[in-house]
């Protein structure tokens, strides 16, 4: 009877789990590689503020309180008829109750887009115009071509708008899900634009060029499983993103065993020759040496990259710091008022955009100006300030955390620390109050140094994450995060690497896989 060694075991496993995955492996990391480039389509906060032009501010807006009462009314009499009806074609125009919301100019015209809470961010659900009250919500297409043209300029030539029920492979992501249905509106530019409005509460959900194109079937699709057959039944595309990375942990970690073990074949002799392979078989030992630790880490980590939490707000936090229901018959101050008491003092600059926010009960306006300064002013008294207060800060962060922790440090950052930073394509809100407790998850609490609102919350749970998923995966370690090319300078060699690694593991098996087939009977 044939005894098994376990490098005979090892190298079967190796191979043939390697020819059921490794043109997968290998489409791993050349995704990986154009994701390092993947111009995210969603624009950041400050991307969006940055599109809106210059707010001409006048007393003849309606204000918030009556655009409110506009949305909810609609959004009453929607749900009625959908009872009564059997089904709305649009469903009900808001889905829970208003937080907030933005005076802006948009499409041409001054608007209200009126926000409700969805997990911890605020998530537009209705647009009224601000002078005639009358209700955008739901958006036909010539207004999304407007606000579209906002974005790429006025003379472009629109190929078309196409109302879109759900993200196509551009925006498949689930983080978009809530702005669908949206309009996809496609320009006649030499980048190809397409720009995506959503429906219900007219943001930008996303804008998209032919490089996003290019990166997104070379990148996103083919990394992240995104076919739409798949991602449309989530429990499947979930179970494949867990077991195929796990199965190909086992290929990367006999492939370390079985390398190492047959590196410099005869030392014992005195030659140091590193491999006994030759050709192509030399360059996949060598490589799957050289590289088999990141390989193993990256494979291991993309178990993780679906589990676990983030440094975002978790849900019923802003609750917490906002402190009930907004009062809209709390407001008091009109918005134009708050423009002038905001500009009182300080080189003239054009506001963009009024925020309505709540704030522990109190209701009051954010202005942000075309400069990037923003100001606080009270809705209810017209009190105006700056940044809040360290102490205020504390007190706000006390209501997130709760339970009476005690407070180990208050600090502002105007910069990323370990714990609080984006990932490429992404941007987390700074200058920010940082406040850190000593209950038992070493809980840190970050706020919006105006509105007061959290904008990022780490335990125990995300640190953990943080290093066993973003750091493994995406190498984003405090030292080289953010940090272009210096991070490109040592992932992409290391990317380079596993790519020569999965390229002549293929080539060998389909090697392999022709003798067997080739072979006399």
């Amino acid at each position: 009877m044939q005894r098994w060694h376990w490098k005979r075991i090892d190298y079967l496993v190796h191979r043939w789990v390697g020819v059921t995955l490794g043109l997968l492996m290998l489409s791993w990391f050349l995704s990986g590689i154009a994701l390092m480039y993947y111009p995210w389509p969603a624009p950041t906060e400050s991307r969006r503020l940055a599109l809106l032009t210059p707010l001409r501010m006048d007393s003849s807006v309606i204000g918030f309180a009556a655009a409110a009462r506009v949305a909810e009314d609609a959004a009453s009499s929607s749900t009625g008829a959908s009872s009564n009806a059997g089904g709305s074609r649009h469903g009900p125009l808001v889905s829970g109750p208003l937080v907030g919301g933005r005076l802006m100019r948009w499409g041409g015209r001054v608007v209200y887009q009126l926000w409700r809470d969805r997990r911890g961010h605020e998530q537009p659900a209705a647009v009224v115009d601000a002078v005639t009250g009358a209700l955008i919500t739901p958006l036909d297409s010539a207004t999304a071509i407007r606000v579209a043209t906002d974005v790429v300029g006025t003379g472009q030539l629109v190929r078309g708008a196409k109302l879109l029920a759900h993200g196509d492979h551009y925006m498949m992501a689930g983080e978009y899900a809530a702005s669908f249905p949206a309009y996809r509106v496609r320009f006649d530019d030499a980048r190809g634009t397409a720009v995506y409005v959503g429906q219900a509460g007219g943001e930008i959900v996303g804008i998209v060029t032919n490089l996003t194109r290019l990166t997104t079937w070379t990148g996103t699709v083919p990394h992240w499983l995104y076919f739409q057959w798949l991602y449309s039944r989530p429990e499947l595309w979930t179970w494949a993103n867990l077991v195929l990375p796990s199965v190909a942990i086992v290929i990367a970690l006999t492939g370390i065993v079985l390398g190492t073990h047959q590196l410099f074949p005869r030392r014992r002799r005195g030659e140091w020759r590193v491999s006994a392979y030759r050709g192509v078989s030399k360059w996949h030992h060598v490589a799957g040496v050289v590289f088999g630790t990141a390989v193993l880490t990256w494979t291991l980590s993309g178990v993780f990259e679906i589990l676990g939490v983030s440094n975002e707000p978790r849900p019923g936090q802003w609750q917490r710091v906002s402190a009930g229901p907004t009062q809209w018959s709390a407001i008091h101050v009109g918005e134009a008022d708050a423009v002038r008491l905001a500009a009182t003092g300080e080189a003239a600059a054009a506001p963009v955009a009024v925020d309505l926010v709540a704030l522990e009960g109190r209701v009051g306006y954010e202005v942000h100006f075309q400069d990037r300064r923003e100001v606080w002013v009270d809705a209810t008294t017209g009190a105006v300030r700056g940044e809040i207060a360290s102490r205020d800060a504390v007190r706000l962060a006390d209501r997130v955390v709760g339970a009476d922790a005690p407070i180990q440090n208050v600090t502002r950052i105007t910069a990323y620390d370990t714990y609080y930073y984006s990932r490429h394509g992404r941007e987390s809100h700074l200058p920010a109050w940082r406040v850190a407790f000593g209950d038992r998850a070493e809980s840190v609490v970050y706020l919006d140094p105006v509105t007061g609102v959290p904008v990022g919350f780490v335990d125990a749970d995300t640190r953990a994450w943080r290093w066993l998923r973003d750091a493994m995966h995406c190498l984003d370690l405090p030292a080289i995060n953010n940090r272009r090319p210096l991070w490109d300078a040592i992932v992409l060699p290391l990317m380079i690497g596993g790519t020569l690694s999965a390229i002549t593991g293929v080539w060998l098996l389909l090697r392999r896989v022709r003798r067997v087939i080739q072979a006399p009977p």
